[in-house]
Parts: structure tokens; C-alpha cells; sequence
């Protein structure tokens, strides 16, 4: 699939790409649809604390769902 940006160049189609289409770049969360600076740096912390497209209660239960469902963005 080819990256698609906005206008800010921001990665918009995250969900259908691979860790190589984002890594250091800017993206919006694919669960949740707010900035992401550079990608992976701070997904931790936004799952943990910020994502509203989880629906998991702890910080520890939303980082797994987070990962669990972005799975294919890691290495």
C-alpha cells in the first residue's frame, strides 16, 4: 500500500502499512486518530495514558491491547 499524507505530511494510513512505511515518521494513531510525533517513539505513553480507541482500563492492559492490535507497526 502507499503512504498517504496530509497536507502537515502527516502518515494518515498507518493501519494498512508496515513498520518500514513509518518508522521515524510522523503518523495518526491508527486506533485513535491523534498525532503521533515520529513513530514508535511514544507509543508507550500514548497507549498507557492518551488513546481513546482503547478499551482497556490499565496502563499495563492498554499497551498490550495497543500493541496487540498495531502489532504488524513493530519490528
Amino acid at each position: 500500500m502507499k503512504t498517504v499524507r496530509n497536507s502537515d505530511g502527516v502518515i494518515v494510513n498507518a493501519a494498512v502499512l508496515t513498520a518500514a512505511d513509518v518508522v521515524h515518521q510522523p503518523v495518526l494513531c491508527p486506533a485513535c486518530g491523534q498525532l503521533l510525533k515520529k513513530w514508535p517513539e511514544g507509543w508507550d505513553a500514548h497507549a498507557a495514558h492518551k488513546c481513546k480507541g482503547l478499551s482497556c482500563k490499565t496502563a499495563k492492559n492498554r499497551k498490550a491491547e495497543f500493541k496487540r492490535a498495531l502489532n504488524h507497526l513493530f519490528r
